[in-house]
């Protein structure tokens, strides 16, 4: 049990060392998470007059948000670089994205008494983040090998990060997925968490509290794990 303990805890906390994590503009102050302004590139990509935003940024004050910065250089430095059209492509798919993920942060700001603060909504934000960098890893637009590096980059960030993302990827990717029935325990488990950690963060930050919340959650979770699953986080 104590190795299992082990192999989970090492999923569960984030490791610092990753240091190419991809942000796709999905921050910001909360009352603007509800109105993400559209990726660059909308209409043509770089090089042209209009690849630096929307029309809808136009007269508004705020600045065009370019959401491939980060995969951009990432790509060129593996010698797999965007192509002006990948870019138009994949800000078009970023557009149609972007309304889902902000009816997800409606949904989960309803859920708090009240208005939460960007630390609350931090761990929902990074989710949806990653989330959608692993639908990018998929996109139609990319060559063969730079869908693989995009998937890569994914996974190594989501792992990065841990938590409950980490365990459900390393998971899917053992090929024992958790079921329905335990991402409805296991998630809020960690969404309890997040929130006693905030709260402990804000207080008096503790590392011996904070380790010891996050020993009790994994005890949680591993009660609730079949055997399989137990066996394939060990072995990963």
């Amino acid at each position: 049990m104590k190795r299992v303990m082990l192999a989970i805890a090492c999923v569960i906390v984030a490791s610092p060392i990753f240091a190419q994590e991809i942000d796709l503009g999905l921050g910001g102050d909360a009352s603007s998470l509800l109105n993400l302004p559209a990726p660059r590139g909308n209409m043509p990509a770089r090089g042209t007059a209009s690849a630096r935003g929307d029309q809808t940024s136009r007269g508004t004050g705020a600045p065009p948000v370019d959401r491939l910065v980060r995969l951009r250089e990432l790509l060129a430095g593996a010698n797999l670089p965007l192509a002006k059209e990948q870019e138009v492509a994949l800000n078009s798919f970023l557009n149609a994205e972007i309304p889902a993920m902000r009816r997800t942060l409606q949904e989960r700001i309803a859920q708090f008494r009240n208005f939460p603060s960007m630390d609350e909504l931090a761990p929902e934000i990074v989710r949806l983040n990653d989330q959608l960098l692993g639908k990018m890893a998929a996109a139609p637009g990319l060559k063969p090998e730079q869908q693989a590096f995009v998937k890569k980059l994914y996974q190594d960030q989501v792992r990065s990060r841990g938590g409950f993302e980490a365990i459900k990827l390393t998971l899917e990717n053992a090929g024992v997925p958790f079921s329905a029935e335990q991402m409805a325990q296991i998630q809020p488990l960690f969404d309890e968490q997040n929130q006693a950690k905030l709260q402990l963060l804000n207080e008096s930050p503790d590392k011996l509290k904070i380790d010891r919340l996050q020993r009790e959650t994994l005890s949680k979770v591993i009660k609730l794990l079949t055997p399989t699953q137990r066996s394939a986080l060990v072995a990963k």
